[in-house]
């Protein structure tokens, strides 16, 4: 596997599942993502065999393990799929989603996708591969970095080509034979100070490397009391998505779709 790596489609840094799993379990930005999508599967009424792709080192399957889903985690990278078992996740398999979507073709009931899409250039293609896992009537829920007013060179480093909106979002989902169920942008209290400590110091010629220091602090927010702190504040966020509210803007997007037509 690690020697076609060259033929992946994906963008992502080397030590990116590394660096990943020394902070996942104390970085508020996961735990909050989690809780929010763990309550949006159940909002949205999903079967509980579920597919993670792209799912790294497992941090994100696990919740879900825990709330009661049998979760089926591809990842690509063989650190990633070391990282998810040293966690407990039950099902791992070592794939890229090219290699994945014809051995199952067509029977997969559910699937997830997180902070994946950005990460790859062909995201329609992708979209289409994805339809092709699905069952007829199969699920998916994605999320992805919002806005391009947010982008920076912190997106360049970690291999993003774009950030997006929840209009456009739905307008390529619909290409790729998915109707949006549920969609709500969530990270509210996140975007001004991203705005202003990653966007507004570009403009004055300011960059700072995406090091492993820096990405573990911004998880961290300085310190585990601020982690905790921003977490009860994004709290209204859970229930807003239990709820399937839409939170009208954030660092990040949250889909829900179906697939309506085969690819």
């Amino acid at each position: 596997m690690e020697q076609n790596r060259e033929n992946w489609l994906v963008s992502y840094p080397d030590d990116g599942n590394s660096v990943c799993f020394e902070m996942e379990d104390m970085s508020f930005w996961y735990q909050h993502r989690n809780e929010c999508l763990v309550q949006a599967l159940k909002a949205n009424d999903f079967p509980k065999e579920f597919h993670d792709i792209g799912g790294g080192n497992g941090i994100t399957a696990f919740a879900m393990q825990q709330a009661g889903y049998d979760v089926t985690l591809v990842e690509p990278y063989l650190a990633g799929i070391q990282n998810a078992q040293k966690r407990g996740i039950k099902k791992t398999i070592q794939s890229t989603l090219e290699d994945y979507a014809p051995e199952v073709n067509g029977t997969v009931p559910a699937a997830g996708f997180f902070d994946v899409m950005e990460h790859i250039e062909n995201d329609l293609a992708f979209l289409e591969k994805i339809n092709r896992l699905l069952a007829s009537n199969g699920k998916i829920m994605l999320t992805v970095p919002a806005f391009t007013s947010l982008w920076s060179d912190n997106d360049v480093q970690l291999g993003h080509f774009r950030r997006y909106t929840l209009a456009g979002l739905e307008k390529l989902l619909f290409r790729a034979g998915f109707e949006v169920t549920y969609q709500s942008y969530f990270f509210s209290l996140v975007w001004l100070p991203m705005w202003l400590f990653r966007v507004v110091p570009e403009k004055f010629g300011l960059k700072k490397k995406n090091t492993p220091e820096k990405k573990k602090n911004e998880h961290m927010a300085g310190r585990p009391t601020t982690a905790r702190f921003l977490r009860r504040l994004l709290h209204w966020e859970i229930n807003a998505i239990k709820n399937k509210s839409r939170i009208p803007f954030g660092t990040s997007c949250l889909i829900v779709a179906k697939k309506i037509k085969s690819m």
